[in-house]
């Protein structure tokens, strides 16, 4: 499951897109709506428009959300009343979880692809006048995305596994590929940091909490596979300790992190002591580690 967020500036057009039932190709059937006359397109739009103008000072009220699911699911969502119900199902608990209530919306269903999918278009104004935020939309779709297509155990499809031509890859973008992949590849199937670890550490990988220098704040989180270490942030923006940590949860409630620490796995090289952690207080030391990252790149 898939959500793709888009913000629009004038409902007309947005939702001729979604319902547009005149198109054979598409076949769009409204599903479910809230709050809008669906007597036509015109009417649903307006309706969105006359209480955007409650907030005339919003320039970006209109949201438009593609909720695509994988093939291997299309069994799930027959194209009759049963698939329909929990297409509008699904849709609903997302909104919900995203924040999104107490406002007008469409979903609507098209038919114009092989993968299952249907439109919502909501009002971020709400019924009382207030804007709904959009902060960090991106990390909380991801994680929502995550956990419904868990709850209602649709397929996983895994973000790297398009099929890529590897033999064209440089050393350094094949390491960096195939580290990405292990990573997040882990990151899909685990619920919590333990699991993300353990998957970690049975494939050999290396992972460091970094510390901002003198405290004991955590700044950012590496990945060492055959040494070569590269930071999370860097990989992929899912990888990051941010993104990890709105996926996984608080790191400091599940593990116990020491400043100038690092997890690691038997297979990262690199000496470590009897407790499985790396000590890195010493810099002049920690050149000679696979963490050690140079300030300038070598020609």
């Amino acid at each position: 499951m898939i959500a793709k967020i888009k913000t629009r500036a004038d409902f007309g057009g947005i939702v001729n897109y979604a319902n547009d039932q005149k198109n054979k190709k598409k076949s769009a059937i409204l599903l479910a709506y809230e709050g809008v006359c669906a007597i036509s397109n015109k009417t649903i739009a307006d309706s969105f428009q006359i209480q955007a103008s409650m907030r005339p000072k919003v320039k970006s009220s209109v949201k438009h959300v593609s909720l695509a699911f994988s093939p291997q699911d299309t069994i799930r969502f027959s194209d009759d009343e049963k698939g329909d119900t929990l297409m509008v199902e699904i849709a609903k608990k997302w909104m919900e979880q995203m924040g999104i209530s107490n406002t007008q919306y469409i979903i609507a269903r098209h038919h114009d692809t092989e993968h299952p999918h249907c439109h919502i278009v909501f009002n971020r104004i709400d019924n009382d006048g207030n804007l709904i935020s959009d902060s960090n939309e991106r990390i909380r779709n991801a994680k929502v995305c995550r956990a419904l297509t868990k709850e209602y155990k649709l397929y996983f499809a895994l973000k790297n596994s398009k099929a890529r031509n590897k033999s064209r890859l440089r050393p350094h973008q094949l390491r960096k590929y195939n580290l990405r992949s292990a990573a997040l590849d882990a990151l899909a199937v685990s619920r919590s940091w333990n699991d993300f670890l353990g998957i970690l550490k049975g494939q050999g990988i290396d992972m460091r909490f970094n510390h901002a220098e003198n405290s004991d704040k955590i700044r950012g989180i590496s990945f060492c596979m055959d040494e070569f270490s590269i930071a999370g942030s860097k990989l992929d923006c899912d990888l990051s300790f941010n993104s990890l940590c709105v996926t996984l949860g608080n790191v400091t409630t599940e593990l116990i992190i020491q400043p100038h620490q690092a997890i690691t796995s038997s297979g990262g090289g690199g000496t470590s002591n009897e407790q499985g952690w790396r000590d890195d207080k010493n810099k002049d030391s920690q050149r000679n580690e696979p963490f050690y990252k140079p300030s300038k790149r070598r020609r």
